[in-house]
């Protein structure tokens, strides 16, 4: 049984291929058009699947699996169009145009001649799917929290075997992750890519001053809310979330993305974060309640609220977050869904490009002169790359292949010491050049993550915050400084053996020089940039940025003072 899975058209387009219920490749389609969150048709993503699993023709394989259900979507848009009439004639065109000339049908047998059959799946069933479908359990509560997918905004779902069944919705208009969005794009980020800037923003303000502001727009009753909706434009514009009553209620203009961050904009990410988590907190109570199950899986966009996660340990014993819930993981959860047969371990995120060394030693080679590089057999190169780290140089770590998700999870990473606060001052402001309140995440063997953090199970995809211990057990900020944000706390990644071998062994080879095996790990990428995909981006965003050596593959390049040649 072969399955092409694909999500498009809202943000984080995907493709993956499933080979009999095991994923095989996947990819988002950012990483080959270099645009940040692409939402358009994945031509290259789905290219690049097909041809990692050696399918020369589509009309190969037994089905493509689509995210969510067109016709649904068409329903929910126009009945909302319908209230607005006039507000939306322009898009009701431009929407009715796409729905009926550019629709996966379509696309499919425009770029890639296929006349096979596609699945449609509702958009929470995907992201649902995919989040307890990767998990390890038999028995477990769903919580799916994004946006908006046909018209569900939150589903609590129980997953039993390889079966899974809705309990619980609420519906568009009323969304938890649209009101992040939208506070997102009013404090001057772009949203469905900014909330992770106001989730780091957030611990710098005091939540008081605008969180009954915010909290008043909600009614809630009967274990669900609605949000008022005269603060929103989400029923009819894409452009502008919000109207001027929201700058009323508030007493406080939308911040433009040129202008200082001020304090009040600090308190407005802190109220959005504490109203965030209350609200998600009862949902994970209702979930409880609901499913009466020991575990949870968490999915949808909004699982990447790291700092909201933990709460999910307050009610239930073992948490479970996939490597990629938001839209780009829908694409293997709307495979998985459809997959009949025997249930397979899924819970493997290098599924994107790989590079032999062959490969990489003819990239390396079109660089010269610009740059210089040493060839290192064995553990060789863990040693010298472990000594230039411990020396508070900055690694360039470009290995295997690449993670799918958001996150860079030791295969296309930027790393360095944990143990020097400047370090992550000259991280954000000189290499990836960005705000200085954005936070990094600690890399640390799963063997000794307890010692210096506060988490109850492994954390393998970086998808938790988290309290940094000291010897004594108590949170402060100089034990990994550069690693460490203002509160005390760490979005950690916990990394095992068999999860990430080369990685890990780097790990313990810092940890012998150190004395702990952590360090500070950031995606490989520079100042609105996608993460690196190939080695000639690896090369020449080296060459470009002021990061002291690549290690790419078996070897560890350095910079000649002859200017690369573009």
């Amino acid at each position: 049984m072969i399955q092409l899975g694909i999500s498009a058209f809202y943000h984080d387009s995907a493709a993956c291929i499933v080979l009999d219920g095991k994923v095989i490749a996947a990819a988002e389609e950012e990483r080959f058009t270099e645009i940040k969150h692409d939402s358009s048709f994945p031509v290259n993503a789905i290219a690049y699947v097909l041809s990692e699993a050696g399918i020369q023709d589509i009309n190969n394989i037994n089905e493509v699996c689509w995210y969510e259900n067109p016709k649904i979507k068409k329903q929910r848009v126009l009945k909302t169009f319908n209230k607005h009439f006039f507000k939306t004639f322009k898009n009701r065109f431009i929407f009715l145009y796409n729905y009926y000339f550019n629709s996966p049908k379509n696309l499919l047998n425009r770029h890639f001649r296929y006349k096979g059959v596609i699945k449609y799946t509702d958009h929470h069933l995907s992201h649902t799917a995919f989040s307890y479908l990767t998990s390890p359990y038999k028995n477990a509560a769903i919580v799916t929290v994004d946006g908006v997918g046909e018209w569900e905004t939150i589903t609590i779902s129980k997953g039993e075997e390889d079966r899974i069944r809705k309990m619980g919705t609420i519906k568009f208009p009323h969304s938890l992750g649209m009101l992040y969005s939208t506070i997102t794009s009013y404090l001057g980020f772009k949203p469905n890519e900014g909330e992770y800037k106001v989730m780091g923003l957030a611990p710098f303000g005091n939540p008081k001053r605008y969180y009954k502001k915010l909290n008043s727009i909600f009614k809630e009753s009967n274990n669900k809310f609605t949000i008022d909706q005269q603060y929103f434009t989400w029923e009819y514009s894409d452009k502008v979330m919000f109207t001027y009553k929201l700058a009323e209620l508030l007493n406080l203009l939308p911040r433009l993305p040129e202008e200082p961050i001020t304090q009040k904009h600090k308190d407005l990410a802190a109220a959005l974060q504490k109203v965030y988590e209350d609200k998600f907190r009862k949902l994970l109570n209702v979930a409880k309640k609901m499913t009466k199950s020991p575990n949870v899986c968490l999915g949808g966009g909004c699982a990447y609220n790291g700092v909201a996660n933990v709460l999910a340990y307050e009610h239930f014993r073992s948490v479970h977050i996939p490597f990629a819930p938001s839209d780009a993981g829908s694409a293997i959860g709307a495979c998985l869904i459809n997959y009949k047969g025997k249930r397979k371990d899924n819970s493997n995120p290098f599924l994107g490009n790989g590079y032999s060394e062959e490969e990489i030693g003819s990239a390396l080679l079109k660089y010269i002169p610009g740059i210089r590089f040493e060839y290192f057999e064995g553990d060789n190169l863990l040693k010298k790359t472990a000594l230039l780290l411990d020396s508070q140089k900055i690694i360039a770590w470009f290995q295997g292949k690449m993670e799918f998700g958001a996150r860079a999870l030791g295969n296309r990473s930027i790393l360095a010491s944990p143990k020097n606060a400047v370090m992550r001052d000259k991280l954000n402001s000189v290499i990836k050049k960005r705000e200085g309140f954005r936070p990094f995440a600690p890399s640390v063997t799963a063997e000794t993550a307890s010692k210096w953090f506060d988490i109850k199970q492994g954390v393998p995809y970086m998808n938790l915050v988290v309290k940094a211990f000291d010897d004594d057990g108590f949170a402060r900020l100089t034990r990994f400084p550069a690693a460490t944000h203002v509160d005390g706390t760490c979005r950690v990644q916990t990394v095992q053996k068999n999860f990430n071998l080369l990685y890990y062994m780097l790990l313990k080879e810092v940890g012998n020089l150190s004395g702990y095996e952590v360090l500070l790990n950031t995606s490989f990428n520079l100042k609105d940039q996608t993460i690196t995909r190939t080695p000639e981006q690896a090369i020449e965003r080296f060459i470009n940025s002021d990061i002291d050596y690549l290690v790419i593959g078996k070897y560890i390049v350095s910079k000649d003072n002859v200017s690369s040649r573009n």
